[in-house]
């Protein structure tokens, strides 16, 4: 069987129901395809918080649901492993009800035109010369097969990129290593209270207990909390028996709500987002942020930047990769070049020792400020020169040569996709030059070359 739409959206996730409300509501006729059926759509594994910049943004085109949110987040407190240092970096956010955010924003996507495919599978991409032209899709309780065709194709299927990674030779299917991963394990639990300063997320950097990581502690209110723990990907760690041994414990647990986990790309930008008739966003995009592994913010924006450039496509009628390349050079100067460089600091961190990382929390070195800068803005040049003058004053310069070399890369790495090619014609000498520098930055550091 064969069926005809506009767009096929791979996934329900955020990412895939909120670009098929986004397409829809602009006249489309859209198929959305999720694995998940009935009152399991909408579930997932997350932190469930949600920076209060990204809900603001999205309210330009969509009205939140209030019942979505638990509770209002006033900032992140930032640990020390010896837990003597504590940064409070300020900023509003949201604790979401998971599971009701996503049935909503599957439920608004319904609302605006878009044809739900629950229980099915996106098991390969269609072909046609040089532009995907559908999605094979499997009924997952009668393994039937159904054919979606479409002008583009959105892969919204999560870290595994189900679609994208079948398309080999594209420059979409850039693979994932293990070290672009953080696995991660979490559970929402009711605890004896009350848990200190609930407006507050808390976030433990511990090389021992989550090396490559952090395990954190999200309130939802003065008993109920996530907690979790991820660690790098090639650290060889179990999340589930780390979060059980060394995190757990230090709690009273009453109950245990839901648990689960999962694998979150931390990495830089994919080389490319798109190719004939396809864009990928989301996780399937690899857009988390590379620093803590936050990926809802990111969702939103990339079904965002991904739609605005679709829905042009069919106003032109011209759906080729040179067609949708928009959507590299928006993402790119948007969030791209900051994900790159949150990429070169994640990769920092990951070679710091509890000692460094005790020293530079207790000492300020990055401030509260710095660290809401850094985050929020990318590397400024005057960071780079307060890491400079840092140098001269305090101790530890290994530790400070560390952060200089990732600051100064980080700018410098961060201009560079800035300067992403405007046409696929540019993109493997500009990606020669990225991975370049990411490789004399990782001798920097001392990290094994690892190639493009």
């Amino acid at each position: 069987m064969s069926l005809k739409f506009d767009v096929v959206v791979a996934g329900a996730g955020t990412a895939g129901a909120y670009a098929s409300y986004l397409l829809a509501r602009a006249g489309l006729r859209v198929a959305l395809l999720e694995a998940r059926a009935g009152d399991q759509i909408g579930v997932k594994v997350c932190g469930d918080a949600l920076g209060a910049h990204h809900v603001e943004r999205m309210s330009r085109y969509l009205t939140p649901n209030p019942r979505a949110f638990k509770s209002k987040i006033a900032g992140v407190e930032l640990v020390s492993p010896d837990e003597s240092a504590r940064l409070v970096i300020r900023g509003e956010g949201y604790m979401l009800d998971r599971a009701a955010w996503g049935s909503w924003l599957v439920g608004e996507a319904v609302r605006a035109g878009a044809e739900l495919y629950e229980g099915y599978i996106a098991a390969a991409p269609t072909v046609s010369g040089s532009s995907v032209a559908g999605v094979e899709a499997v009924k997952k309780r009668e393994g039937t097969r159904v054919e979606l065709r479409a002008r583009v194709v959105v892969d919204a299927t999560g870290l595994g990129g189900a679609l994208r990674t079948k398309l080999a030779g594209w420059p979409v299917s850039e693979p994932l290593s293990p070290e672009d991963v953080s696995h991660a394990y979490r559970e929402i639990l009711s605890v004896d209270g009350p848990v200190e300063r609930p407006e507050y997320i808390k976030i433990f950097l511990n090389a021992e207990v989550a090396p490559g990581g952090y395990w954190w502690l999200f309130p939802y209110d003065s008993s109920t909390v996530n907690v979790g723990l991820g660690v790098w990907g090639i650290s060889g760690v179990n999340p589930v028996e780390r979060f059980r041994q060394r995190v757990l414990p230090r709690l009273r647990v009453r109950a245990r709500i839901h648990a689960g986990g999962g694998v979150v790309p931390t990495r830089r930008p994919l080389k490319s987002l798109v190719g004939g008739g396809f864009v990928a966003v989301g996780d399937a995009a690899a857009a988390a942020n590379p620093l803590h592994g936050g990926g809802i913010g990111q969702a939103l924006l990339s079904a965002e930047l991904s739609s605005r450039v679709i829905i042009r496509a069919f106003e032109t009628g011209d759906f080729s990769e040179r067609a949708l390349w928009e959507y590299n050079v928006l993402y790119m100067r948007e969030w791209g070049h900051r994900q790159a460089q949150l990429d070169v600091m994640r990769l920092m961190l990951q070679t710091l020792s509890n000692d460094d990382l005790n020293y530079g929390l207790s000492r300020r070195v990055l401030g509260e400020g710095d660290i809401l800068d850094v985050s929020s803005r990318g590397v400024s040049p005057s960071l780079v020169e307060k890491l400079r003058a840092a140098l001269q004053l305090l101790g530890r310069p290994s530790l400070l040569l560390k952060l200089l070399a990732a600051a100064q890369y980080a700018s410098r790495i961060g201009e560079l996709y800035m300067e992403y090619p405007e046409s696929s014609a540019g993109l493997e000498p500009w990606h020669a030059r990225v991975a370049s520098a990411y490789e004399e930055y990782r001798r920097k550091i001392g990290l094994e070359p690892r190639g493009a």
